[in-house]
């Protein structure tokens, strides 16, 4: 049985020394708990009649209350609340300011809102991006133009709208904007859903060059450009071209399009910062009858496999119309086997990542199969 909340504000009357909020549940036959006051169903932050978002208050009137306003917040079909909306139906603009003190709206750019908690970063990154007027002088670049290329980073952030233009004098609303001066070539500017921005490759190179997370996010952008279809002599010209330090062309030369996610990638990246070998990447590895016994995200001669994300490992195993239990008995079968075989499988999570806890154990069995001295 479905029910739905009734929200009621008591105020002080003859009948009633104490004010406060009751509350009110009405099931699906109508019945409901009887009260001296008037009665308004209201919605939650998160619910919408039609393309609106519906807001409710209430005034005393004598001993009951009445609507005090009864007015609707439009919201837009790619979920956002914008200012010119509101100006438009002649509704008061007020209303944003409030809905944004009491936390059900969070603004997100200038007359631009969404509802709290209703959107992902990236998706909140795009409604700002759409808000930008860009030209061939006027270019979203960097961490933006990543949102646009869909492509994934490590740890990005997404506070602005990050553009780039070719002199300080060329004039941009400086407000939810970051702003870089740079010369770009017309091979550096696409566009993408009617927004000029930097290419593939361009994009990449900014954000490894401007990664908080260093080598292990250079890494992860130029892993993901390559997966994408970046062309690897584009992106070594643009690196050369713009300078870029030494921990981005270092990045650029351990990149590989094998990597499936950034996760895998700031694996290899403290690997590769601990100065342990250099595993191969999704080598299959195959028994004497030359069937795959297994393709791990690395390996190094095949002795010692490394995976990322161990709590996905069932699924990778997964046959069509299997179940989890017997994907899950298939893949502890597949490991004893592996392990019976002297091979040794090390399994690495998020938390491994955040604690800088991979270089160790790969360091200690590489020595004890003797591929380091």
């Amino acid at each position: 049985m479905t029910t739905s909340r009734l929200a009621i504000r008591a105020t002080s009357t003859a009948r009633s020394r104490s004010a406060g909020v009751l509350a009110a549940t009405r099931d699906a036959e109508g019945k409901t708990a009887r009260f001296m006051l008037s009665i308004l169903r209201i919605r939650g932050a998160g619910e919408t009649c039609g393309s609106t978002q519906v807001w409710w208050g209430l005034q005393p009137f004598g001993d009951l209350l009445r609507p005090r306003h009864m007015t609707t917040i439009p919201i837009d079909a790619d979920g956002a609340v914008r200012r010119r909306s509101m100006v438009a139906r002649g509704l008061p603009v007020t209303m944003l300011y409030r809905a944004v003190a009491a936390g059900d709206l969070d603004r997100i750019g200038s007359g631009l809102y969404v509802p709290a908690g209703a959107q992902s970063p990236d998706a909140r990154h795009r409604l700002m991006i759409g808000e930008v007027k860009t030209s061939l002088r006027v270019v979203v670049s960097h961490a933006s133009a990543a949102v646009l290329h869909g492509l994934p980073m490590l740890r990005p952030e997404f506070g602005d709208v990050h553009v780039t233009v070719p002199s300080e004098s060329v004039r941009v609303r400086s407000e939810f904007r970051r702003i870089h001066v740079a010369i770009l070539y017309p091979g550096d500017v696409v566009d993408l859903g009617g927004q000029c921005a930097t290419s593939l490759e361009r994009t990449a190179v900014d954000v490894a060059a401007a990664s908080p997370m260093g080598f292990a996010g250079a890494l992860a952008v130029f892993d993901a450009a390559l997966r994408r279809g970046a062309h690897p002599g584009v992106l070594a010209d643009l690196v050369r071209r713009r300078g870029a330090t030494g921990t981005v062309r270092l990045a650029l030369r351990h990149s590989s399009p094998c990597a499936d996610g950034v996760g895998e990638s700031w694996c290899r990246a403290q690997l590769l910062a601990a100065r342990l070998p250099r595993p191969r990447l999704k080598h299959p590895l195959l028994d004497v009858c030359g069937e795959v016994l297994a393709e791990p995200d690395m390996d190094w001669d095949g002795s010692i496999l490394g995976e990322f994300d161990g709590a996905a490992r069932f699924g990778r195993v997964r046959v069509p119309g299997d179940s989890p239990l017997s994907a899950a008995w298939r893949a502890i079968a597949r490991d004893d086997r592996l392990g019976r075989m002297g091979i040794r499988v090390l399994r690495f999570t998020w938390t491994d990542l955040e604690r800088r806890d991979v270089a160790l154990p790969c360091r200690y069995w590489l020595r004890r199969v003797g591929l380091l001295g």
